[in-house]
């Protein structure tokens, strides 16, 4: 038997900003693989993951394997996210939703990590960005959206899908898209939303601590609901390997917004290199990235189309497994690089 609480908690004071426990350090790093086992078993305490398997497990069995609703709606907040447990300063929520305990969260952020092919990663990821999260006070869950094709990967589709499905549980105040092989070394390294859109990296380890270029807006980004509405979301024909970034990053100033990064150390990231295998290139990525204008506002958020994709809730995150596919050219509007589609 455990204990579930469905009360609301009370109202309480706002999280701090500033003064974060072990900020201004950097964090200790493993990055020997795990395994999903081990990682829950450092996290929680051995009742707390007994009762967090058993809300899981419940949850999952009360949705009884439904789809998520294109409708947009909000069934999974009733159905799932009712049930919560005490795990120390935290409430937890079925699928890895965390939320401060003992005051009130400054912000609610969902991360977002596009996925496939990278079962080594994944554990790692969460081992650290778990606690770094919740040393933040900040509210969050994770989904790993999983591409469920054979065809060349396509992260900033993924994106998308990310964004639509991650809004049917709860409004977040922001998503910050993940890759799955990136560990951020700073505490001070805020994952708040505030100064958004936001590119998280001053420099990487793979490039000596530096960016591969100025204008660099990849591996982990963030931005509000509103601003990835207002530029249509992000590019669906960029299959394969390069330059979705890129154009992300135009569609976003072309609607007149400014990113901000931190600067130095704190915005420094290790990164997951052993079975690592980058997806093939994409060979029209630069005749794309050049006439990314005569898609703007064809080719995101407003045209794409998926089946519904199928959900399943774990410990320490939401798995959404999407069937992702061509979008139909328009020729109409998208005079060049047809030969992409």
């Amino acid at each position: 038997m455990f204990l579930v609480h469905t009360e609301q908690p009370p109202i309480l004071v706002i999280c701090p900003r500033n003064g974060l426990p072990g900020s201004g350090r950097d964090l200790t790093i493993n990055l020997n693989e795990t395994d999903f086992k081990d990682v829950e078993e450092e996290i929680f305490k051995p009742d707390e993951l007994v009762n967090a398997r058993n809300v899981t497990r419940e949850a999952n069995e009360s949705i009884g394997g439904k789809f998520l609703d294109h409708n947009r709606t909000t069934f999974m907040l009733n159905d799932v996210l009712s049930n919560r447990i005490r795990v120390r300063d935290y409430w937890y929520l079925p699928g890895g939703h965390w939320i401060p305990a003992d005051c009130t969260p400054r912000w609610k952020v969902a991360i977002i990590i596009p996925f496939r092919d990278r079962s080594v990663h994944l554990p790692i990821l969460l081992r650290h960005l778990v606690p770094f999260m919740k040393a933040q006070l900040l509210e969050f869950g994770i989904f790993v959206i999983e591409q469920d094709n054979d065809l060349q990967f396509n992260r900033a589709m993924l994106m998308n899908v990310g964004y639509l499905e991650g809004l049917n549980f709860t409004q977040w105040d922001c998503l910050i898209f993940h890759d799955v092989d990136h560990i951020p070394l700073s505490l001070d390294n805020y994952y708040g939303c505030e100064n958004m859109p936001r590119h998280f990296i001053s420099g990487d380890e793979k490039w000596n601590f530096k960016l591969p270029y100025g204008d660099f807006f990849g591996a982990v980004t963030g931005f509000t609901p509103t601003q990835i509405a207002n530029f249509n979301g992000f590019p669906n024909v960029y299959w394969g390997w390069g330059r979705e970034d890129d154009e992300i990053l135009r569609r976003s100033r072309r609607i007149g917004l400014t990113e901000t990064r931190p600067k130095g150390p704190m915005g420094y990231y290790r990164n997951i290199r052993h079975h690592h295998k980058s997806a093939p290139e994409n060979g029209n990525r630069s005749c794309l990235y050049n006439h990314y204008s005569q898609r703007l506002h064809t080719d995101g958020l407003n045209n794409i189309n998926y089946d519904r994709p199928l959900m399943s809730l774990l410990p320490l995150y939401v798995k959404i497994y999407v069937d992702i596919r061509h979008m139909p050219w328009n020729d109409e509007k998208w005079l060049s690089c047809r030969e992409a589609a």
